[in-house]
């Protein structure tokens, strides 16, 4: 499946996810809801792999591991009925 924009970084660091994760929040849209100040108007996946290698020792060989988190924020997840939204911001 093929995102449109979604990009895939190598990182050394949770700062560094921190720092991906705060510029990615830039370009999404907010608006205000009578549930919330600051409410997404788009959708936002965060999908954070890991690979470890487990060495044993010279000639030893290794242990492979790998786990996946995924993160995923639905645009406008607050009822319908509790935004009082009308027109546009219904309908996203």
């Amino acid at each position: 499946t093929h995102i449109q924009g979604a990009v895939e970084l190598a990182v050394g660091s949770a700062a560094e996810i921190m720092e991906h994760m705060q510029r990615g929040s830039v370009y999404r849209t907010t608006e205000a809801t009578n549930c919330n100040e600051v409410s997404s108007r788009s959708h936002a996946v965060l999908q954070v792999t890991v690979k470890a290698v487990q060495r044993y020792g010279e000639g030893g060989g290794s242990k492979r591991r790998l786990a996946k988190l995924s993160l995923i924020d639905l645009a406008g997840s607050e009822r319908a009925y509790k935004t009082d939204n009308r027109g546009q911001r219904l309908v996203e």
